[in-house]
């Protein structure tokens, strides 16, 4: 089997109870049926296995009807084949932080580490799929060994689906991944295409709203400035340029205006003067802001040397403090061993050996002149920084002081002048003031349009942005878009499909053949794509085309299709399946049903390409079924 892929088997099954029993099955290649009367714990070891094989929580028993075993048990294993490889798998549910981890021959893993070292073992890719429609805007959850293994392990609970409570998008990916061709189809370069479609979508959408919110907001803009259609670079433009054309038709009437008023005012002897006194008004005032913000400056700086005065001051005080302590404490000596606390007396009679450690001691001048040094250096340093500061703190106060003398005689002059130019004002104003207010608020009005204007240009600026990106991404979504649709093209969908349809038709047939007219259906048709499938019974559904018991053979013979795809080199099949028949199937027993429905695995997994497969399969007693290891449960456990 190991020419083709790898295939997974289980062995060896314990479980280990609080009180150090172990119990313990045994199972082969091939198929095994676990027989025994209701009540004697068959569904219980299948779900042993399936905790085993890396199912979430911390107890295999959680939120069983029978009450008490969880503290029965305390831990499980089993061996797990993979090929010709064998490990040990052991879960300790009692044991303090092992509850979740699952333990390789004995090297502990996370729950989801497990699934990916198991899917990496049985060479299953690990890939993302898109769960439901892949433009949902929704997260690509990672295809799991425990979403596979819905497919592998039929409950006894679920046998209305495929595998119940899964989603179809994940049935879909399960199904596709099992027939080799999720690695072709959930590729990083469709979920890039995705990403991008999804970035162009919503920023197509972004931009729509984006313009129909501009266009509301615009329109009285646009209409005041004469422009009656759409908001749009051209537009803004035209407005931009007739309001500027405005403002300066204003400004050309109002300085003509003034004129004229001034020509009235005064003779033309008279304008030379008034000219000159504008002139220097001008200057003063531009000198004026000049001072105010070489002002600031030199206050700001004052600051900062200020509060660097401050520290140098204070770290000087440091230093003196610690001199200070140091000519304190330098008479200090040890009175207790810091190791044990214990006094400790002068034993040493040489004068130049430590009582203590009986090391010699240097000169003690050296060690005092040594830290005197450094004190008076780190002193001399910060005494000259110090000094350095306070120079460079007189300078910027007497540039302050200079800056704000200049600035008091600059604003005499400015006074001067103004008071000058008072009568001449007044004498203009009179004459003109009503038309220049009308112009000056004229002027305000298409100023404010002008900005709002400019604002509109940033934003019309802001959706050509927009529609840029969204050119970008469609430059990109091409190229990507030809290779997954050409990757699509190459996927043999139909044949993939074909070959789990065939598996499916054979079991139904076999059973035909071991008992007529079991099957009276029609054969099973399966169609799969990129993003959805359908298995069909005629021309209907197969979940809406049979009932109870037809839907018992049709599980069955799902479960025998994939096991056929086990001796296939394309697929990742693992080449078990675990199968928990329910007592009752609609009303009905099934014990007589039993031989009957296993026999077609007995004879698939005689062939020598299925050798190495395997089928665990519970039941009442398998009568006469030949070719099976049996496992036989007797000890009924009642409420």
């Amino acid at each position: 089997m190991s020419e083709y892929k790898p295939h997974l088997s289980i062995g060896r099954v314990q479980r280990r109870q609080s009180s150090g029993t172990i119990e313990e099955l045994n199972f082969q290649v091939g198929v095994n049926v676990l027989v025994g009367r209701p009540n004697v714990g068959k569904t219980k070891w299948l779900q042993t296995i399936d905790f085993l094989l890396g199912a979430p929580g911390d107890d295999p028993f959680a939120g069983a009807e029978e009450t008490g075993l969880s503290e029965k048990y305390d831990a499980a294993g089993l061996e797990l084949s993979i090929d010709d490889e064998r490990f040990w798998i052991e879960r300790r549910w009692r044991e303090v932080g092992s509850k979740t981890k699952v333990f390789v021959d004995g090297d502990a893993m996370a729950a989801r580490e497990f699934q990916q070292w198991l899917m990496e073992r049985l060479g299953i890719p690990l890939l993302h799929f898109p769960k439901g429609n892949p433009m949902s805007g929704q997260t690509w959850p990672e295809l799991s060994f425990r979403m596979l293994l819905r497919h592998i392990y039929r409950q006894q609970r679920f046998w209305g689906d495929l595998a119940d409570k899964q989603p179809e998008g994940e049935q879909h990916a399960c199904i596709i991944q099992f027939l080799g061709l999720a690695d072709k189809i959930f590729t990083e370069e469709y979920g890039e295409l995705v990403s991008l479609k999804l970035l162009s979508e919503r920023l197509k959408a972004s931009h729509e709203n984006y313009g129909i919110a501009l266009e509301a907001l615009a329109r009285d803009v646009l209409t005041e400035s004469g422009i009656s259609e759409g908001i749009s670079r051209a537009t803004v433009k035209t407005a931009e340029r007739r309001i500027s054309e405005e403002i300066t038709s204003l400004r050309a009437q109002r300085g003509e205006l003034l004129a004229h008023g001034r020509d009235q005012a005064f003779p033309s002897e008279g304008r030379g003067r008034v000219n000159e006194l504008g002139q220097k008004r001008a200057a003063c005032v531009v000198a004026l802001e000049e001072l105010h913000r070489k002002l600031e400056e030199t206050t700001e700086r004052i600051t900062e040397m200020t509060r660097y005065h401050a520290d140098l001051t204070t770290e000087f005080a440091r230093l003196d403090r610690a001199a200070e302590a140091g000519f304190l404490l330098a008479d200090l000596r040890v009175t207790h061993c810091p190791a044990c606390d214990q006094g400790v007396q002068k034993v040493s009679t040489l004068e130049h050996e430590c009582f203590l450690c009986h090391q010699t001691l240097p000169d003690e001048p050296e060690i005092e002149e040594l830290g005197a040094v450094r004190i008076k250096f780190e002193r001399d340093r910060l005494s000259g920084e110090i000094q350095e500061a306070d120079e460079l703190l007189r300078a910027l106060r007497s540039g302050r002081e200079r800056i704000q003398a200049e600035t008091a005689d600059i604003q005499e002059r400015l006074q001067l002048v103004e008071n000058e130019l008072a009568p001449s004002r007044e004498a203009v104003s009179s004459l003109v003031q009503e038309e220049v207010s009308a112009l000056d608020v004229a002027l305000g009005e298409a100023s404010e349009r002008q900005r709002q204007v400019g604002r509109l240009s940033s934003a019309v600026a802001a959706g050509a942005e927009i529609l840029e990106r969204v050119h970008e991404i469609e430059k990109k979504i091409s190229p990507l878009q030809a290779r997954v649709d050409e990757i699509a093209r190459a996927t043999d969908f139909e044949s993939a499909a074909a070959e789990l349809e065939d598996g499916i038709n054979e079991y139904l047939t076999a059973i035909n053949n071991i008992k007529p007219g079991a099957w009276r259906h029609n054969p099973v048709r399966i169609d799969i794509s990129r993003t959805s499938f359908s298995i069909k019974v005629g021309a209907r559904r197969w979940s809406a085309a049979l009932g109870g018991t037809d839907t018992l053979y049709f599980l069955m013979a799902y479960h025998y299709g994939l096991l056929t795809l086990s001796a296939k080199s394309w697929s990742h099949y693992p080449g078990i399946s675990i199968i928990d028949v329910p007592g009752e199937f609609s009303g009905e027993a099934i014990e007589d049903k039993e031989n009957f429905i296993v026999q077609p695995f007995v004879e698939l997994m005689l062939r020598e390409e299925y050798q190495g497969c395997q089928l665990i399969i519970t039941g009442a007693s398998f009568t006469g079924l030949e070719k099976v290891t049996r496992q036989k449960l007797r000890h009924v456990y009642v409420a």
